[in-house]
């Protein structure tokens, strides 16, 4: 949806500026120039058409970038037809040269719109249509203005290639880049509970570190879970993880994190005051209390601290740690700071 509203963002911008070229070509020119004076208008209502349809966010994107993409297709062929057999083409060679710039921007639209494969059988469909009607004009008259119009096709062949080329690298590189980012995060993702893992966050928590920022963190360990697993089996021990996990995440803003620590063990991190902090780690154990799981009582201890400017990530950890433990040794379910 980003990419959409910032193409269309695009398209508009480029449209707003060429619609008053558009306009005053035909102003200028269409005195003299029968085609710019009966058929620029065609051009103009369209251009006004694309721009009331990429502000109405109801018509789909797609649909506005086919019609553009055909529509222009069609004049430029036209054009090319009129200057070829209704003016003598050797005086209006300068406007069928011109037309190749304005065919690049089919080609440029073309392997936006499109795959770059089907972009380009039919960019190259396209040149041979006009490479059909050139010839056709020429044959009968074989000579420099048949020279001049093959080096224009091959040209055009040049530059549907080479574009082909740079559209296929990016897309080579853009799922690159994906596959990366996908083994990135298989690679940080604790995949039972879809929780960060510790690797994740031992580098987060570095950064704040380095970055001197105020953070709390909360060691959070899940009581009698080895209970759990010899009465039910490592399948439930697993699914009731996940219900912990899931109710960790939806009880932090979105600038907190939490993350899976390691077995019944989970770490979260916010960056608040020591107030706040306590507030969240009471708030977190009581919505664990209000976990339904087969008539057991589910509760969680809690050990926080505060992170202390120039401290590395392990003094850290230990304080958060022996909070844990305090927690532990007075009865479970509760919150204990260091």
């Amino acid at each position: 949806m980003e990419i959409e509203e910032r193409k269309r963002r695009l398209y508009l911008i480029a449209s707003v500026i060429g619609l008053p070229s558009v306009y005053f070509v035909w102003r200028v020119y269409g005195v003299r120039d029968p085609f710019i004076r009966y058929v620029y208008p065609f051009l103009i209502a369209e251009a006004i058409l694309w721009i009331a349809a990429l502000l109405w966010q109801r018509v789909p994107l797609a649909w506005i970038e086919h019609f553009v993409l055909y529509s222009l297709g069609i004049f430029f062929l036209v054009k090319l037809t009129y200057y070829l057999y209704f003016v003598d083409p050797a005086t209006a060679w300068k406007e069928i040269e011109s037309l190749t710039g304005g065919m690049l921007i089919i080609f440029i639209l073309a392997y936006i719109i499109l795959s770059h494969r089907v972009a380009l059988r039919s960019v190259l469909i396209y040149i041979a249509l006009t490479f059909l009607v050139g010839l056709a004009r020429t044959l009968p008259e074989p000579g420099e203005l048949m020279t001049d119009f093959i080096r224009l096709e091959t040209r055009l062949v040049t530059v549907a290639v080479l574009t082909y080329i740079l559209a296929k690298v990016k897309d080579d590189l853009a799922l690159s880049q994906k596959r990366a980012a996908y083994w990135e995060w298989q690679a940080n993702i604790d995949h039972l509970t879809q929780l960060p893992n510790r690797r994740m966050l031992s580098a987060l928590l570095e950064e704040y570190l380095q970055a001197k920022k105020t953070f709390a963190i909360l060691l959070v360990d899940l009581d009698d879970f080895k209970c759990f697993n010899d009465t039910y089996g490592h399948d439930v021990g697993d699914v009731l993880l996940g219900r912990v996990a899931f109710t960790l995440k939806t009880n932090l803003r979105a600038s907190d994190t939490a993350a899976r620590w390691g077995g019944e063990e989970f770490l979260v991190v916010t960056e608040t005051n020591q107030a706040q902090a306590k507030a969240l780690a009471e708030r977190l154990r009581l919505e664990v209390q209000k976990i339904d799981f087969d008539q057991n009582l589910i509760s969680i201890s809690i050990g926080g601290t505060m992170s202390i400017r120039g401290e590395d990530l392990s003094s850290l950890l230990k304080r958060a740690d022996e909070a844990l433990y305090c927690a532990k040794a007075a009865g479970r379910n509760c919150v204990c700071w260091a």
